[in-house]
């Protein structure tokens, strides 16, 4: 469970596609070591960072706020812990007929950007606003280092 939340904090902080966040079809990364780095640095840069921590119930699909990182877009926004993410504007999570919709919104996620996600809060829809910040480093060096782990295992392993 702790690797899905982790996996989901990335969905979204550093906004990549929800199946392979949450582990559906996830495949492992075949880049090179460096090559993998430079890309996922280039990318992260690149990318709107919102500052929550998710938890995906797999039986729903619905995806729940765990912890809002105090400093970020989220916690100004007023998003809080225990909220469920309902909608991404305004394309409702858990509608296979809003994926494309979805990816997109996702793909287009840039530092500067604003973006509303529809929340339930205490059985209400609330509409957050929330302007992306740059992914701060020590959180851009935390994910690096996560998954850089990964290709050491890998490369270790095939000695």
């Amino acid at each position: 469970m702790r690797k899905a939340s982790l996996m989901l904090s990335l969905a979204a902080i550093v906004v990549l596609s929800v199946p392979v966040l949450a582990g559906e079809g996830y495949e492992k990364c075949s880049a090179g070591t460096q090559e993998c780095l430079n890309k996922m640095t280039a990318s992260m840069q690149e990318r709107g960072w919102v500052g929550v921590e998710l938890e995906k119930d797999e039986d729903t699909g619905a995806m729940t706020v765990t912890r809002v990182v105090p400093g970020s877009p989220a916690e100004a926004s007023g998003l809080q812990a225990g909220d469920k993410l309902v909608a991404l504007n305004g394309y409702a999570f858990g509608d296979e007929s809003n994926h494309e919709q979805l990816q997109a919104a996702w793909k287009s996620m840039t530092p500067g950007k604003e973006i509303a996600y529809t929340v339930n809060r205490h059985g209400h829809d609330k509409k957050v606003s929330i302007t992306l910040a740059k992914v701060p480093e020590d959180v851009m060096a935390a994910w690096i280092g996560s998954h850089m782990l990964e290709h050491a295992a890998v490369d270790v392993s095939q000695n």
